[in-house]
Order: C-alpha cells, then structure tokens, then sequence
C-alpha cells in the first residue's frame, strides 16, 4: 500500500478556515465565534485543517484547543473514524481511508460536535512504483517511477534522528514528468525510504514502499591492531573511501588522513593521546562505519628500583618495556601527578614526594590508560629504650634506624610530642608526664605510622598530677586537682607566669588568671625538676576592674575632698587598659537633680553627666584621645588621672570595664598582592598550624589598591603546590569585607599541618594583618 506522511520539520500550518461549532465545553463570554481571533481558547475549538486537498492514504492534521477530547472524525463516504493520534492538546491527526468522499468534516467530542465550514477535497493519486536502482552510491543518479508524480516537487532521502533530511527540490531535478523523478543522490542522503513532497506550506508527503541502499565506505573486516603504538601510521583497504569526509579516533577526535584512490585505501597517523576503542571513517551523511579497532600499547615487566626503604627526595627509577608511554606518575598520598625526571623507552626517573606513601605508584599513559607498581617507604625503626624504664616528664633515647623521619609520637595512654630531628640513629625526646607504660606510635609526615615495644613509664619524682585536669574550666575559676610530691614543689606558672597557689592534704588550689584560654600550660616547678600539662580554657572576655573602692562617697552639694565629696582616681589605675574601655560610677541619686564633673589633674573638665533617681551607674567613655588626657596631665605634686566631684548623688565605687579580644596578631606587616604573586610567612615553618584548633578564626586585614567598584581578590592556598586550600568553600574570594573571617575546620587545619601552611596570593590589595581568635 502507498503511504501518505506529512513533513516532521513542518510545524506551522497556514490553512486558517473559519469553523461551525454547534456546541463547546466553555464559552468565550459571549463572543461570536465568528469573529473570535483568539488563536488557542479554553475549550475544544477547531482552528484549522488540512492540508485540502488531501491523498487518501495521507494524514490530516486538526489544529486548535484541547483537541484530546475529540473522541471521533466523521468524512463523508467513510462514516466514523475513532483511531486518532492525539499529537498534543492542540493538534490531533488521522489517516484518511481510501473510499473518503468530498465534503464536510464532522469533530465529536464529550458535549457537542464541531463541523467545519469548507468541504475536505482530495488530491489526484499519485503513487510511487518503483526505485532505480535500489543500491546507489551519492552523486550517482536515482530514477523514481510512480504516477502524477509531476505534482510533486521535492524528493526528500530518509530522515535522521536529530536532524532533517537531505532533500532534493524540482529545480535541481533531472527529469520531471508524471511518471518519473531524476534526481542526483545527495552526499549526505543514508539508506532507508524515500519521500516525494508538494512541497506545500503544509505538504502532501508520499512514502516509497521500496527502501533505498545508500553505499557507505567499507571495509571487508575492520582491521585488528593490538599494542599499537602512538606514531604509527595505519593504513586500511576498503571500498568507496572517496566517500569519507572524517577519520575519528576513539575518543571523537579526527586526525588527518591520506585517501589513495588507485590503491584505494586510507592512511592516517595515531596520535599521541590515542586509546582503546574503534576508529571510523565518516562520509557527508554522518554514519559511522568501523574500519580499525585498536588496542593500544602499555607498559609492562615494571620493576621499580629501589622499591623499598624510599625517602622523601630519592630518585626512583622505573624500568620495563614501551616506558615512553608515560606522560606523569601518581604517588599514594600526592594529589598532584608528578612529571618524570628523565623518560626513555626502557626507564624513567622521578623524584618521591616528601608525603607519598607506601602502595601502588600509579603510571599514567599517553593513551589515558594506566598502569602501576609497588613500593616501599622506609619506616622508622626502634630497637632500643635508654633507660628501659623511663621516668614520666623525664627524657628517654631511642635508638634505631630511619628515627630522622619521625614527626610524632604517641605514648600508652594517648600523651603526644611532636619533634623533628636529622638524627637517624638516635633520638633523644622528652617523656610526658601523662605517659603511661605501653608502646609507642610514631608518626611520619607523610601520615603512615608504625609501632614500637612496649616502654615502662615510671612515676615522677618532682611534684606531678596523677590525675587529668578537669574540663570545661573557665578563665578566673578555681582550679583543684590532685597533686603528687608536693613536698618538692617550689612554684607553679600558668602560661609562664608564676601565680599563688595552695596545697593542701594532697590538693592543689589556684585562680586561673583571666587571660588563659584555649591551650593553657599550666607548669608545676620542684625542686627536682618541673612537668608541664597544656589544657583548654574558655576565655573570660569580660573585664572589670576596680578604679576606686576606698569608701562611699557623698557628692553632696559640690562638697571638697576633705568634706567626703570630691575625690582622686590615679594614674596606676589605667595601666594596661584599651580605649574603648568605660569608666563605670556606681551611684544612688537623690533630690530631684544629680550630677558628676568628670575632670583632669589640673581640673580640667573632661565631661559632665546630669541624671535623676532610678539611675544606678554612669558609663563614661575611656577613648584613645581621654587616656592620653589623663596619663600625660601633670598636676606637678601627685600622679592623679582624675578628679570627679557632682552633687545629690552616692558614689559606691568606680570600676574600668571592658571586652578583652581574643584575637592574636599572627602576622602584621603590609605586602602588597598584585598578580597573583604569593606571601608565604605563614608557610614552611613560618607558623605552628599545629597549635590551632577547630573553630577558631582567622582574619584578614586588608586595603584594596583597585578603585571603588574595581574587582579585586583574595585566594587562600596550602604551600605544596600553591594548591587550593581544603575545606574552603571558595577557592577564591572577591572583592571581600575587610577583615575577612574564616572559621577554621578540621579538615583545613589538616591541609595547612599536612601540606606546607598558609599561602596567601590574588590581586589588588595590601594585606595589614593577619590574626587568630
């Protein structure tokens, strides 16, 4: 049977026929739908059809709103026609049968009927009979025999997914007469049925019965090529290669190549970056025929020399066959690939990353393949204790081999010590004074770890704490802990500085002062030697001190020193204190007006507070410009700072308050970032990142040299490499706040510790400071 099929690529339809509906599912408030030019409404309505004429056999389309609900298409001649393809809700389409008969076109759905207001009428039959030949080859020529075929104006080639078909139009025909078509085949035609179009605004479109062999390039079988070799120019025999318009290698990227069409073969080279797969040959009309499949070539019999006891920076040499293949080499515990040293066909060298591992060294190819081979780190190794029973907080030597690569060691019971050393042999450490009996772990930078004997911890004989500090202390809390040999104790210091304390039945009692936190040493000192435990504390930022408490006075009515009114704060009062902080009068007025003068040594005035009952304290600013007042005024007799009189008030006592910053300048000094180059004070020893803990913050004091609304940036990098910095959720940050806060995770704190510290680089700005809360 001849089919009938309308274009795919055509989507507009331009039949706009008026249409009758004798009901709807929803009105147009009231509009005569004779004249509604609304194109798409709620409702079912018909907008248009066709196309008309019509081939029996071929489709026609029905246009307009919620058109899935027609449920029938009643023609004339053939009665109801119930298979509807429901394209969308605004298109449907049905195939007219062969005994349709002109005239008006009936639409049922659930509520009403549409017919239209011009009769369907039919086109002549055109037909296509036969193809001549069946095999054609692109610019050979294609016979298409049928009938009325000189109605038609358009040969189209079978449609490929994604694209349109490749179409030949009346005025590139050979020949055109009612029972033949002569059309050159296209280059990118491809094999299947061929179409003939009127080639309409909405056309009549006739299938072939018959499909179309298009001749592709071929080969007898795709050739076989195993190890292959980049470099290594292929060439294939085959058939019709004048036909291939590509050479694509298996990962999609075409290479140059040489079409011989004497020998009639292909000949192109392999790529450095090529890999397993098929290659194939593409003509115009993009269908990939298959013509090598290749397996590429990959290093093997490795040896790895030395492939033990590696150290950070040797040389490692790797031998085997097809070597040159190796483009880097990826260490255990590197994230960077390294570049070979020195690379031939039968070796390479390279040097060890200082953090890779023992494990799989992994060889990347040319290809994108990989291959791998085993080494070795070397270990440290203990082989003896000096004394074989180490007193806790006193010394104990290791002996052994490799003991220069150990940053770290954990004693029984979980006491830790980080060191470094060049001495391989012999290493000699202080022993914890929490250390208990039990083996020892030692740690090496590039994280592998091994474990000794196990040593005997003594007791101490200076005064030591059997027991663990309490938690959660807070700065200015009193601290009680157990304490051992405290007849031998001579001193304690907290963070250095010695501080009171008192022993008793075995305890040990003191204040925390108010500026330990986190990371506190507290240090017991005997007479015999001195143990330190570091502890955390939380801060007391809050600060009060007492400017004056030297009796209640009475400001009476302006009343002088000798009379208890007007008294002195002097000048040893303010050491130590910041601007910012406030000078607090605690105070009970009475009558119906109070006051207090606020004066220098020389009675200067330096403010003047007025206030009624129900006020209990007076809060005077301590700015930078007041405290320079007051500490350089000389009243040539004393060493005053203030002289405060008022009236109608009681003046209880006088306290300095403030907030005391946790934050810790780290580094300050003024450099300039431009360009991307790098500030690395921070890094390789320039800060211990050991020392800080998650949740702390750092910040970023900075001035942009870029004009207002410039872009500017800041980026925070490890130091190996300049690689960006784990954890961050930005690799860079633009145009930030100053000072820029980052609270500082585990998994940073890991990166800076593991990988060389903190690198700052980006562009535009001067760094001020860097500082720690």
């Amino acid at each position: 049977m001849k089919k009938l099929f309308n274009r795919p690529s055509v989507i507009a339809l331009c039949l706009t026929l008026a249409l009758g509906a004798t009901t709807a599912l929803t009105s147009c408030n009231g509009d005569d739908d004779e004249f509604n030019t609304e194109q798409f409404r709620s409702g079912v309505y018909l907008n248009s059809f066709g196309p008309s004429p019509v081939a029996r056999g071929g489709e026609l389309r029905f246009i307009g709103s919620d058109m899935g609900q027609v449920t029938k298409v009643t023609l004339p001649g053939c009665g109801d026609i119930t298979d509807i393809q429901v394209v969308s809700d605004r298109e449907i389409r049905i195939t007219v049968p062969q005994d349709a008969e002109p005239g008006f076109v009936t639409l049922t759905y659930y509520g009403g009927t549409i017919t239209t207001k011009t009769e369907l009428t039919y086109s002549e039959p055109i037909s296509i009979e036969a193809l001549e030949p069946l095999t054609v080859k692109p610019g050979q020529k294609l016979t298409v025999k049928g009938e009325y075929l000189n109605l038609m104006n358009e040969v189209c080639f079978s449609f490929v997914e994604g694209r349109d078909s490749a179409n030949v139009y009346k005025a590139d025909f050979l020949k055109h007469e009612r029972s033949v078509i002569e059309v050159i085949v296209p280059e990118n035609a491809i094999s299947g049925a061929i179409y003939v179009s009127d080639a309409a605004e909405m056309p009549n479109m006739l299938q072939s019965e018959q499909a179309l062999n298009v001749v592709l390039p071929s080969v007898e079988a795709p050739l076989q090529l195993d190890n292959a070799v980049p470099g290594t120019t292929v060439s294939v025999s085959g058939k019709d290669f004048d036909l291939v318009r590509n050479v694509q290698m298996p990962d999609g990227t075409d290479v140059e190549f040489v079409f011989d069409a004497e020998a009639s073969t292909l000949s192109f080279s392999l790529p450095e970056n090529v890999g397993d797969g098929t290659i194939v040959a593409i003509p115009a009309s993009g269908v990939k025929v298959a013509i090598v499949n290749i397996g590429v070539v990959v290093p093997t019999e490795l040896v790895a020399e030395p492939a033990t006891g590696l150290r950070p920076g040797n040389t490692l040499t790797i031998k085997g066959v097809n070597i040159d293949q190796v483009t880097t080499v990826l260490f255990p515990n590197v994230a960077e690939a390294v570049e070979p040293a020195t690379i031939s066909a039968t070796e390479l060298t390279v040097g060890f990353p200082a953090m890779a591992q023992s494990g799989d060294i992994t060889l990347n190819l040319r290809s994108g393949k990989s291959v791998t081979v085993a080494v070795e780190t070397a270990k440290p190794e203990v082989m003896g204790f000096d004394p074989t029973e180490a007193p806790a907080a006193g010394e104990v030597t290791l002996s052994g081999k490799n003991l220069d690569l150990i940053t770290k060691i954990t004693f029984g019971g979980g006491a830790a010590i980080e060191l470094t050393s060049d001495n391989a042999a012999e290493l000699t450490v202080n022993v914890p004074a929490t250390a208990e009996t039990g083996s020892l772990t030692l740690e090496m930078a590039n994280g592998e770890s091994v474990t000794t004997a196990s040593l005997t911890i003594t007791k101490p004989e200076c005064a030591y704490l059997p027991e663990a500090l309490p938690e959660g202390l807070t700065a200015g809390d009193l601290l009680t802990v157990a304490a051992a040999n405290v007849d031998v104790l001579t001193d304690v210091q907290v963070n250095g500085q010695s501080v009171q304390y008192i022993v008793n039945n075995g305890m040990l009692y003191l204040t925390l002062p108010g500026t330990c936190g986190p990371a506190t040493t507290l240090t017991l000192v005997s007479s015999n030697g001195s143990i330190s435990y570091t502890f955390d504390v939380t801060p007391a930022t809050h600060v009060e001190l007492i400017a004056y408490n030297d009796g209640i006075r009475d400001l009476g009515s302006w009343a002088g020193e000798g009379d208890g009114g007007a008294f002195r704060i002097y000048k040893d009062v303010f050491d130590g204190v910041p601007a910012g902080a406030k000078l607090v009068f605690h105070v009970a007025p009475y009558g119906d007006y109070s006051q207090i003068q606020v004066n220098n040594a020389n009675w200067n005035q330096l403010a003047m507070f007025e206030f009624h009952t129900g006020v209990d304290r007076v809060e005077f600013d301590l700015t930078a410009d007041v405290l320079d007042n007051i500490l350089s005024t000389d009243d040539g007799w004393s060493t005053t700072a203030l002289v405060i009189q008022g009236c109608n008030t009681i003046i209880n006592k006088v306290t300095i308050e403030y907030e005391r910053s946790l934050e810790t300048v780290i580094w300050e000094a003024g450099w300039t970032c431009e360009g991307w180059n790098g500030n690395q004070d921070l890094a390789w020893g320039g800060y211990d990142w050991t020392t800080v803990k998650a949740g702390m913050t750092l910040r970023f004091y900075m001035t942009p040299t870029k004009a207002e609304g410039e872009w500017w940036c800041i980026s925070l990098r490890h130091g190996d490499s300049w690689a960006d910095l784990a954890g961050l959720d930005h690799a860079q940050f633009d145009t930030p706040a100053s000072p820029l806060a980052i609270v500082l995770s585990q998994t940073i704190i890991d990166d800076l510790v593991a990988n060389g510290g903190l690198v700052i680089t980006g562009d535009g700005f001067i760094l001020n400071k860097v500082t720690i809360e």
